[in-house]
């Protein structure tokens, strides 16, 4: 059974996507479904100095190790986030920044893992899904191509949404 962890920045409206999205994975039999929200963990504010420290005490909070471990043990990502500013939450940069640090490979998390990028946003979301998808790529991750994005003037057509979600479950279900 495929596990594909879907990761919410927010607990607002992209949390709510991040539920519409599990609502559609819930009765696939192969796939194991999960959603977890960035604002439930205690994650400090990346700092190389505190990195050092965690380094040398040999362990880092509870917290980073909860979500690399979700990361990590994931076969598929969805990620929703608001834009921020034209770009990446704070919140989802400094996971990132986490997870690529707290591993023995700084890829480990997202190599190879097949991403979904998604936004729920007052904005267009588009400078998110670009800038996001860039650093996805980056890390390793096969980032689909199409995007799932919401924002307060436009909504996706349910035919849309499913049509997403199908292609990017035969793409990652199919490795």
């Amino acid at each position: 059974m495929k596990k594909l962890l879907i990761i919410s920045s927010t607990k607002n409206s992209n949390y709510d996507l991040s539920q519409d999205i599990k609502s559609y994975f819930d009765n696939k039999e192969d796939i194991s479904c999960s959603v977890i929200s960035l604002e439930e963990f205690d994650l400090p504010l990346y700092r190389p100095e505190l990195e050092e420290k965690f380094k040398a005490s040999s362990s880092f909070p509870v917290d980073i190790d909860k979500v690399k471990s979700f990361i990590v043990k994931s076969d598929a990502l969805i990620w929703c986030s608001p834009e921020y500013n034209g770009g990446v939450s704070p919140i989802l940069t400094n996971m990132i920044a986490w997870i690529s640090r707290a591993t023995d490979d700084w890829r480990e998390g997202f190599k190879d893992k097949h991403s979904l990028v998604c936004s729920s946003s007052g904005g267009n979301g588009k400078h998110f899904i670009e800038g996001f998808t860039l650093q996805l790529s980056y890390l390793g991750s096969k980032v689909m191509d199409k995007s799932i994005i919401k924002t307060k003037k436009n909504d996706i057509t349910k035919s849309d949404f499913d049509g997403i979600l199908s292609d990017f479950y035969n793409s990652f279900n199919k490795v």
